[in-house]
């Protein structure tokens, strides 16, 4: 049985849904792209499944893995000087598409260690196991 997951559930899972929030709408292609493949499309369908009651462990990490890949540091997809452009009431302020960046960062990457460790893992695995052996 699925276990869902809302943003009333994961504190950092509501973080992100803020972060994202602050960025524009999902019908501004000039930032999320179009077609159904494009970064918007992702992003909305996992964050649809979320926040309408109906999203799992899998949704909130792949939605924490696409911000990784397309708005994260270093990534080609969405670079950090557009989310600094179009962040909404900073105005173009560096510092905070800098700080938005590195927050929603680490912020991912908090919830990708928390719902797919234990897929990485194994569900019984003891931590730090292969430390122990030898």
């Amino acid at each position: 049985m699925r276990k869902i997951v809302t943003v009333a559930d994961d504190a950092d899972l509501a973080h992100l849904v803020d972060l994202i929030d602050m960025l524009p709408g999902p019908d501004t292609r000039s930032f999320w792209g179009e077609g159904s493949n494009s970064i918007g499309s992702k992003v909305g369908h996992r964050l649809r499944e979320i926040l309408s009651g109906r999203g799992d462990s899998s949704d909130v990490d792949y939605l924490a893995i696409y911000v990784l890949k397309y708005l994260g540091r270093g990534n080609r997809h969405i670079p950090e000087d557009r989310i600094t452009a179009n962040l909404r009431g900073a105005s173009g302020l560096p510092a905070a598409g800098h700080a938005w960046v590195e927050d929603a960062t680490r912020t991912a990457f908090t919830l990708v260690t928390r719902y797919s460790l234990p897929v990485w893992n194994g569900a019984h695995r003891t931590r730090g196991s292969a430390w122990l052996q030898g």
